[in-house]
């Protein structure tokens, strides 16, 4: 169950109890009849209401009461007729209507002429012989007295829950909103961007809510700083390498024309190696362009014939390898042509480099209508279930794969990652049951990239 419905579910239990509690507390307290031992004015209320009733019968009875709701402060003069009906048709509580049953004495009744029965009301008469029985109530509060008319009770209770309901509502969503607000901003902020911001009224909130607003925004503006500060660092660095690597290339070109055959293989060597570096300087370079990009360029790209070359250039650069490519049908979408070569290339690289060559390498192009999978499917000795997420962290290889005669460096994955979400795609790796690992790269089709 959600914070929201905790909240309400507690607060509309909780006040229901208390305005039902409260409610009927208030109307057994004005139901309660009055004791008959005399109170100031009781004897000139039974006066006038007589003098009513002989002048002007039951209509002038109605009358009177009509004029006098309450003969004297707290007090409720209620007049029933021998049917049991009060003349105004006011509510008669349930302890008055068992007080008159028992006062009134039977119509017939062989008593002895020195014999009265015990009138608990007083009893008056009108002109055609008529009987009405006075009782006094304890006058409801200001505020209670609408009790005092039929069905209301039935109608106060079911305004008191309604309204028990509709406050429960605005004080859950009161309570709940900022913190579903702050979770969405937290997974925003988790899934990479770095810009989000809680902001708004939320942080200006005077409470702890706010604060707590506060507090995330500031810490979300130190992550972007170390982050971009990191990511300038890492650009400026690279960029710096290339121009010592490109000194080191030309001082081996003329040391190659220089040396003698003994030093051949060694300046192979070091010209391999200083490849190797620059080729991994030119991959952060592009990680670190990729990361600090939020939209990738919109053009029209036929996803099948570029998966298509990728695998042509795989073929020309493992020709040991067997590599198998389907695609059923055309494939269109938006997005940056090169970015997503680069992206299926290093995941095809990566099955030729980690995967069994003398086994079928499969690549497929899978149209789902509103996306497009490429999958890569190779038998080598795979992954560990606990690592298949962070290998498309940078520089992350598993212990596997840490092989230095492998030409891996670990950051190819994490640009293949980069490219896909930048294009509103996902990526995912899983080891086969019949051994290998499948990477499917899962692209949207047929609208603009989304922004990552």
């Amino acid at each position: 169950m959600s914070l929201f419905w905790k909240i309400f579910v507690s607060f509309m239990v909780a006040m229901t109890v208390t305005s039902v509690g409260a409610i009927y507390v208030t109307v057994q307290l004005v139901n309660q009849p009055l004791t008959l031992s005399d109170f100031e004015g009781r004897d000139r209320i039974i006066s006038e209401m007589s003098t009513a009733l002989a002048r002007g019968g039951e209509y002038g009875l109605k009358s009177w009461l009509n004029d006098n709701p309450r003969p004297t402060p707290g007090t409720v003069a209620l007049v029933t007729n021998e049917r049991g009906d009060e003349l105004l048709g006011r509510a008669t509580p349930r302890e008055l209507r068992a007080l008159l049953r028992s006062s009134r004495p039977p119509r017939r009744f062989d008593a002895p002429p020195n014999f009265r029965p015990i009138q608990l009301t007083p009893t008056l008469v009108g002109q055609d012989g008529e009987e009405y029985q006075l009782t006094f109530v304890r006058a409801p509060l200001e505020m209670f007295g609408i009790f005092m008319w039929p069905g209301t009770p039935v109608a106060v209770l079911s305004i008191a829950i309604l309204a028990a309901a509709v406050m429960s509502i605005l004080l859950a969503r009161y309570l709940s909103s900022p913190i579903v607000r702050l979770q969405k901003a937290s997974r925003s902020l988790a899934a990479g961007a770095l810009e989000t911001r809680v902001g708004g009224p939320l942080t200006r909130r005077g409470d702890e809510v706010g604060t707590l607003a506060r507090d995330f925004d500031a810490m979300a503006e130190r992550l972007q700083e170390l982050v971009t500060s990191k990511e300038t660092l890492l650009r400026d660095v690279s960029h710096e390498f290339r121009s010592p690597l490109a000194r080191i290339r030309m001082a081996l070109a003329l040391a190659e024309r220089r040396a003698g055959e003994a030093s051949r293989p060694d300046l192979a060597r070091i010209e391999r190696e200083a490849e190797r570096l620059d080729k991994l300087v030119g991959q952060v370079m592009t990680l670190t362009r990729l990361r600090t990009t939020d939209t990738p360029r919109r053009d029209l790209v036929r996803l099948d014939t570029l998966v298509g070359e990728v695998v042509d250039d795989a073929r020309f650069e493992y020709p040991d390898a067997t590599l198998e490519y389907s695609a059923h049908s055309p494939v269109s979408l938006r997005g940056d042509a090169d970015g997503l070569k680069s992206a299926i290339e290093n995941v095809v690289r990566n099955a030729m480099i980690y995967g069994d060559r003398t086994k079928p390498i499969e690549v497929r192009v899978d149209d789902g209508g509103v996306s497009s999978t490429v999958r890569v499917l190779d038998r080598g000795p795979g992954v560990p279930d606990a690592e298949l997420e962070r290998i498309f962290e940078p520089f992350y290889r598993t212990d596997t794969s840490r092989d230095h005669r492998q030409d891996g460096q670990g950051i190819g994955l994490a640009i293949t990652a980069r490219v896909t979400e930048l294009h509103g795609g996902k990526v995912r790796a899983r080891n086969r049951a019949e051994g290998g690992l499948e990477i499917a790269i899962e692209l949207p089709l047929g609208r603009e990239p989304a922004v990552a």
